[in-house]
């Protein structure tokens, strides 16, 4: 019998300004060349218990190195405490919980959530409920939002080499709300469409940091054998496929499980079959056994034809295990002779002696993790064979899930001894109520009384999260109309001819010398380019004669130059004169003396 589907969404926003509990900006522009050395271990939550989460990820036995950021301080190397709470923050996550409906707690209370896998210098993370018992309107009912929490964000995660992870710091303590709703959702569509909900209302808000990864979003998927936490869903088409993935992998699993029960999966025992693979054709391989790796073997109890088939694929459910101990994965028995390993098959079955129903496996590691691969291995087949499925999993672009490391529990939490409560007064909740996000026509009015911007414009703006930005650019240039124009035209144009994104703290400092200066469109584009784009300092900026305007007699004299080598006109002056020089001039200046000159 089909089980029923649960679906819940955890919606993270982080938000921009400063950081959660301490001054330093949420936005970085640079490394400052130190790093931070961590082993992290795993302690006891406040029930005595030690986390399953937290004990795998110990068992992984991996270092941690942090990149110190321009935007970190000592909280974020864990040695100091936090300095207090980000007020405005506090109010923002008030105000989301008031819009969504949810009850508002009468006092913050903030837990530590213990977290070794290295996303967090201290090995825990600052989180508090702020809101509760809230619900969205869908097509398809209601659904419930569980809880909305103001925590610290995490790390932001370089690479992986050799058992060592490099993180950077420059994320590390953001302000990160997150939104989780009731397992109400119903399908794959009904979460992408409360999600887009949800995030209309942030977007609308104006409150998100300009960065890639600034909203994104959790899965919780249950079909009765556990709920599963599916991680780092990276945009809402892949919710859809995400769910499509996890419910047909299940529904294999549970017409599996019962030709698995009884399995002796003690036989699975990695033995070095090196020897074999010293001629081998596998460039993978060969290229490993270089470095000193070792190749390792076992035979899979029970387990041939379903490893890869039309059907089965445990086979990727072992290899995942595999990877998150640094291997790159499994060669087994239903995809073999291939991959350039031909002629060592029938010495791997003499050697291993696989039975009847059983396949094998060979894997590449070294000799430090072999063990600790077989142990997880013979974890997971157990799990799987019983349908004991909570677990976190992460997400491919493609939209398959892979296993990450067991679901976390409430044995993770404790509390927050260096944070006093806060009282969530009514002084608090008025400023929260004023700043409630408005509804997408209120904005649109608001924003074209205020800056005098056309109605597409105005939308624009707001349903791209940027009404903030157009707020403090105004406020520097004191010129709406450019204010707009570089938000919709001039900094997309620029971001694709850097190929980077490029942050309002970064664009600020020119703005900033534009208003100064009373630069005008074509001056300010073009110390955007020299910035940007050339590279060029704000000080050698300042002084550089490309950003001196042609004006006035300059101007006329460069246009009858140009008019002795070939006839101008309004339609080609403009052209004209950007092909002989880099420096700005008024298009409408340079047309209104070709009409004097011309007649």
């Amino acid at each position: 019998m089909p089980k029923k589907v649960m679906v819940g969404l955890e919606i993270h926003i982080q938000l921009g300004g400063r950081k959660l509990f301490c001054n330093c900006s949420t936005e970085s522009s640079s490394e400052t060349g130190n790093t931070i050395d961590r082993k992290l271990i795993a302690t006891t939550g406040e029930s005595g218990k030690y986390d399953p989460a937290a004990v795998y990820e110990k068992s992984r036995a991996r270092s941690f190195r942090y990149s110190v950021t321009d935007n970190s301080c000592l909280l974020e190397a864990d040695e100091e405490p936090p300095h207090g709470i980000n007020q405005n923050a506090l109010r923002k996550a008030v105000s989301m919980s008031l819009a969504l409906n949810c009850k508002v707690v009468d006092r913050v209370a903030y837990m530590r959530k213990i977290v070794i896998d290295g996303s967090n210098t201290s090995g825990f993370q600052r989180t508090a409920i702020i809101g509760f018992n809230g619900y969205v309107e869908t097509s398809k009912g209601k659904v419930g939002i569980s809880s909305i929490c103001l925590e610290e964000d995490s790390c932001r995660k370089i690479e992986e080499l050799d058992g060592m992870v490099l993180y950077s710091l420059d994320r590390l303590g953001v302000p990160l709300m997150e939104i989780a709703t009731d397992p109400d959702i119903v399908d794959g569509e009904h979460a992408v469409e409360t999600a887009e909900i949800i995030g209309k209302k942030l977007l609308l808000a104006g409150w998100a940091r300009k960065a890639p990864d600034a909203i994104r979003q959790d899965v919780n998927f249950s079909m009765g054998f556990g709920r599963v936490e599916i991680k780092g869903v990276p945009k809402l088409s892949t919710i859809k496929s995400a769910i499509s993935y996890e419910k047909e992998r299940q529904t294999w699993l549970g017409e599996l499980s019962p030709a698995l029960k009884g399995t002796d999966w003690g036989r699975l025992k990695f033995q070095d079959v090196t020897k074999l693979f010293v001629n081998t054709r596998s460039n993978v391989i060969a290229q490993n056994m270089k470095s000193g790796f070792k190749v390792y073997g076992t035979v899979l109890p029970g387990l041939a034809g379903c490893l890869k088939s039309d059907k089965y694929r445990m086979g990727r459910e072992l290899a995942d295990v595999a990877k998150l101990f640094g291997s790159g994965g499994i060669m087994h028995s239903d995809e073999l002779p291939g991959y350039g390993v031909e002629g060592e098959v029938p010495k791997l079955i003499e050697l291993l002696k696989p039975g009847n129903g059983d396949g094998f496996t060979i894997i590449v590691s070294t000799p430090k993790v072999i063990g600790l691969i077989e142990d997880s291995m013979k974890s997971r087949l157990r799990k799987l064979e019983s349908l004991d499925l909570p677990e976190t999993r992460v997400v491919s672009d493609d939209g398959s899930t892979h296993f990450l490391r067991p679901l976390p529990g409430g044995e993770r939490m404790y509390p927050e001894t260096d944070i006093p409560s806060i009282v969530v007064d009514n002084s608090l909740l008025e400023a929260a109520r004023k700043d409630m996000p408005k509804t997408e026509e209120e904005l649109v009015r608001g924003i074209i009384s205020a800056y005098g911007i056309s109605r597409q414009d105005a939308t624009v703006i707001i349903t791209s999260g940027k009404v903030e930005s157009l707020r403090r650019y105004d406020e520097m240039l004191q010129n709406s109309r450019l204010a707009a124009r570089l938000i919709l035209q001039a900094i997309p144009e620029l971001e694709k001819k850097a190929g980077q994104s490029i942050s309002d703290q970064e664009i600020y400092p020119l703005l900033e010398e534009a208003g100064r200066r009373k630069w005008d469109r074509q001056i300010l584009e073009k110390a955007m380019d020299l910035h940007f784009i050339e590279k060029m300092s704000m000080g050698d900026l300042l002084k550089s004669s490309h950003l001196k305007p042609i004006e006035g007699e300059e101007l006329k004299r460069m246009i009858m130059e140009l008019n002795k080598e070939e006839a101008v006109s309004q339609k080609n002056i403009v052209p004209m004169i950007r092909s002989r020089t880099s420096r700005p001039f008024n298009p409408t200046e340079a047309i209104a003396l070709v009409k004097a000159i011309t007649g």
